[in-house]
């Protein structure tokens, strides 16, 4: 009844407080002290992004059982032929329960993305893939991007970028620094898409001197 083709990742946290025993009943409570209720189930959600269902999803388990799920610790095709982490393996999984079709696309929280990720899934299923990368640093460019970005536009980088392009294991990626203010920088990564400027600008807001909220048109 539905085909997905464009997947966006994320995670939920289901609150619980168990009385009777330690855990509930569930395979796994988790404590994540920056969610609104630390105390519960961590889940990793799929939604097909047109019509919004939930189409995939994983309820987190120790990390025994969760190093036992499909493709953790696989040797990766990357070219140092390292093992597939976590949170690669968990988009792999996602991906496959979701069933996107092949030249669909996936993205969403950071958590999930990296060079390695973007490479097995494209491999693995012919789906493309876009993400901000934050914590999963492998392999990404940061440092250079940042570097030649300052270097071009020196004082005034904000709304301006560069990009970088590489082929590993015969995939393409497009690695990006975006500076959104004077301070902030975004570090993208995609398999597809263009790199040229949106015909909409993008409002980057700020508190002023005085407190008071405003903002700037930037491409």
């Amino acid at each position: 009844m539905l085909k997905t083709t464009m997947l966006l990742l994320d995670e939920s946290i289901s609150g619980w407080r168990p009385k009777s025993t330690k855990l509930g009943g569930f395979p796994n409570i988790t404590y994540e002290p920056r969610k609104p209720k630390p105390l519960g189930t961590v889940f990793k959600n799929g939604v097909e992004c047109i019509s919004g269902v939930l189409v995939a999803q994983d309820v987190i388990q120790l990390p025994e059982q969760q190093s036992a799920k499909s493709y953790n610790g696989l040797t990766s095709v990357l070219p140092d032929k390292s093992d597939i982490t976590a949170h690669t393996a968990e988009v792999l999984q996602l991906v496959e329960r979701a069933q996107v079709l092949k030249r669909g696309w996936v993205g969403g929280d950071s958590w999930f993305g990296s060079i390695a990720t973007a490479v097995e899934v494209y491999k693995h299923f012919g789906v493309h893939f876009s993400w901000i990368i934050k914590q999963n640093q492998s392999w990404f460019p940061k440092k250079a991007l940042l570097k030649l970005l300052k270097a071009w536009f020196k004082e005034r980088p904000a709304g301006h970028w560069v990009v970088f392009k590489t082929t590993i294991a015969e995939v393409t990626l497009f690695s990006m620094a975006y500076a959104w203010s004077l301070k902030g920088f975004s570090f993208l990564l995609s398999t597809c898409g263009l790199t040229e400027p949106s015909a909409n600008m993008h409002r980057s807001y700020f508190q002023d001197d005085f407190g008071t909220v405003s903002y700037k048109e930037i491409k």
